[in-house]
């Protein structure tokens, strides 16, 4: 159990996850294409310490969590709380023409097998978590149509507040939420509007661990800090540094 330094403000606060409801926009299912488009540099702002992170629960027998940092990435066993080691993304994701990733998360809903997004700039890439297999790329333009972002800092899917797991992406100040079963973009929202009482103004990397406390906690990265956030009670649990919190992960440190 991570030991966080509280910051809880008074009474609880609300999660608004979207302040304006826009035109249902249909899309195509999100698929990467096959042919590989030219990849193009990270926009992520530099001093981002932990990026594109996500949990894997296919590989191991506790769930690990993989987090990147320029063109390395980090594994850290999320029960025991322990580091595992560091790696290149070339020799740990054949194949995907990224040098490095601003954002990630994984899709149970589409393919037999769990499928990686992964985002670079204004691409995204597919990967089959299973089968250690590249998938394709595309653009987020053509692959999440209605999306007013062209990069991605960071991505999770939440399966608590609607009847369909909702995609949420961030960019800069801002953050939109997209249907992943019906391909639709749900509309925008400021971050500070949305996730009252956590400290940033902008996320460098997010990811939900549901293995810790009784309800699903949002972990939010940015710099070399990061902050707890309770999805179902929308109430921020306070900040704390990577150091402290992922000892061993040797980014930023």
């Amino acid at each position: 159990m991570k030991k966080l330094l509280l910051l809880i403000l008074a009474g609880s606060l609300t999660f608004v996850h979207q302040s304006c409801q826009k035109s249902n926009l249909t899309d195509q299912p999100i698929e990467a294409t096959t042919n590989t488009v030219s990849a193009k540099v990270s926009t992520k702002a530099a001093g981002a310490c932990f990026s594109a992170p996500y949990v894997d629960t296919w590989h191991y027998p506790t769930p690990q969590l993989y987090i990147t940092h320029g063109n390395q990435y980090a594994r850290y066993d999320v029960l025991t709380n322990t580091y595992k080691g560091v790696n290149s993304l070339a020799a740990g994701y054949a194949g995907v023409p990224f040098s490095s990733f601003d954002a990630a998360y994984v899709d149970t809903w589409h393919y037999a097998t769990p499928q990686l997004y992964i985002f670079s700039g204004n691409q995204y890439a597919r990967y089959d978590i299973q089968t250690n297999t590249f998938k394709g790329v595309n653009t987020i333009a053509a692959g999440y149509a209605g999306v007013p972002f062209s990069s991605i800092d960071a991505a999770y899917v939440d399966t608590w507040h609607y009847p369909t797991p909702q995609l949420y992406l961030f960019s800069g100040t801002q953050y939109a939420r997209y249907d992943i079963l019906t391909n639709t973009f749900k509309g925008v929202n400021s971050i500070s509007a949305g996730y009252a009482g956590v400290p940033f103004s902008t996320f460098d990397g997010t990811y939900v661990d549901t293995w810790h406390y009784p309800t699903p906690q949002l972990y939010i990265f940015r710099g070399n800090s990061y902050a707890r956030y309770d999805i179902l009670t929308n109430t921020f649990k306070g900040v704390n540094s990577t150091a402290n919190g992922y000892a061993g992960i040797p980014f930023c440190q």
